[in-house]
């Protein structure tokens, strides 16, 4: 994933093994690696883009529409949310079918879905970039890679897949996914909720402490940006709230009364929290770097929550539109395109040799993009299926 991100959250297959699908969750992951891709297209032409928002724009449209695109790497957060609603919709459909046997293999099969592919990303860079293998610390950080702990440390700086930072917080999860999916998907509902609550407390208060103990006003550090952006326990509210986002479509989806009225809610709680988000965005902007600077991020979970939530609640109940349907193939892939969309720029950019203008973007845009998603598509049925499949076949040899 996660997010930059995200990866984590369940393929096309993986969630129909688990019994069941929304495609608007693939749609979602469309999207979030849509905008993770422009994060690190914008590193490059982010000038460019600027100028023509101003030029385009009254002055104060021109500055929400820069906070907007600056916050690119929301996707990131998208991909949290997405990981935590998917593992729990897949958790609530494998607990119908057979309680007993809802948390087995989890580890397993996250294990399937995400570690083949990485290492194969991880062989097909160092590929490309030979030079790496002479960097004095070049082992040190394969071993940090294999141990998926190259969001927290960089030996000697040596970084492979820039992206893959949010791997490590996805890794830290599953480790207290099950823990957390016990309490919030089934027991009494003020235990839930209790739960919720007591995590996303213990998320925002930790990030707060940190963003004032680690913050020096007006100046990005690396520091900053890992207790803020990296760590899994100032991520962790996403994971819950996404969780707690699978409970209630669950909920509504399991109870008549309900199912028509949460359905009619869907498309209303979907363009409220994209325009909660738009506005999250222009205020956590130039608050960041300030003192008490890390209040906006909450509001800015809660809206992804329910931009998650409303998006399922819409799912369509016939064959889907072209359009859903072509963004949801994207996110099938999504996982392949997170790993791979920095090498097809760095590759495209090369090849191109352009100044960064407008028409450069949009060339280096599309051809770099299109290069991510063939990479992504081949990735997927040529490393994640086979994976998930033998780890299937596995599970049930040993039942």
């Amino acid at each position: 994933m996660g997010s930059d991100g995200a990866r984590s959250e369940l393929s096309h297959d993986d969630a129909r093994a688990r019994g069941g699908h929304l495609v608007v969750l693939d749609a979602l992951r469309g999207v979030a690696v849509t905008a993770v891709f422009a994060q690190h297209l914008g590193d490059r032409y982010l000038p460019v883009v600027v100028a023509g928002l101003e030029r385009a724009l009254p002055a104060p449209l021109a500055g929400w529409a820069r906070a907007t695109v600056e916050h690119a790497f929301w996707g990131v957060d998208l991909f949290f949310v997405l990981s935590g609603f998917s593992l729990a919709y897949a958790w609530l459909h494998a607990r119908d079918a057979a309680p007993s046997r809802a948390p087995r293999a989890f580890f397993a099969r996250r294990a399937a879905r995400i570690y083949p592919a990485f290492l194969v990303a991880l062989a097909v860079v160092v590929a490309r970039r030979p030079s790496l293998v002479a960097a004095p610390h070049f082992f040190a950080a394969v071993a940090a890679h294999l141990a998926l702990l190259q969001g927290y440390v960089a030996p000697g700086g040596v970084v492979f897949i820039g992206a893959a930072w949010s791997l490590t917080t996805e890794a830290h999860f599953y480790l207290v996914f099950p823990w957390l999916a016990r309490r919030v998907l089934g027991g009494d509902a003020r235990r839930r909720w209790l739960t919720v609550a007591a995590t996303c407390a213990f998320a925002w208060g930790t990030r707060a402490a940190l963003h004032e103990l680690t913050l020096h006003p007006g100046v990005r550090t690396a520091l900053l940006e890992s207790t803020q952006r990296h760590w899994a326990t100032s991520r962790l509210d996403q994971l819950v709230l996404g969780i707690a986002a699978a409970a209630l479509h669950h909920a509504a989806s399991h109870d008549a009364r309900w199912r028509e009225r949460a359905a009619r809610l869907g498309a209303p709680m979907l363009l409220a929290a994209a325009c909660a988000l738009v506005a999250g965005f222009g205020l956590e902007g130039p608050r960041y770097l300030a003192p008490h600077g890390w209040w906006p991020y909450t509001p800015l979970s809660l809206a992804t929550a329910a931009l998650v939530l409303g998006a399922a609640l819409c799912e369509p109940r016939g064959r889907p539109a072209f359009p859903l349907r072509l963004v949801a193939s994207l996110g099938v892939v999504s996982y392949g395109v997170f790993l791979y969309h920095q090498l097809a720029l760095d590759e495209v950019a090369a090849r191109l040799g352009v100044a960064p203008t407008a028409r450069s973007l949009a060339e280096v845009g599309v051809a770099s993009f299109a290069l991510s998603v063939a990479l992504g598509a081949a990735s997927y049925r040529l490393v994640e299926r086979p994976a998930l499949a033998w780890q299937s076949a596995r599970a049930r040899a040993g039942q």
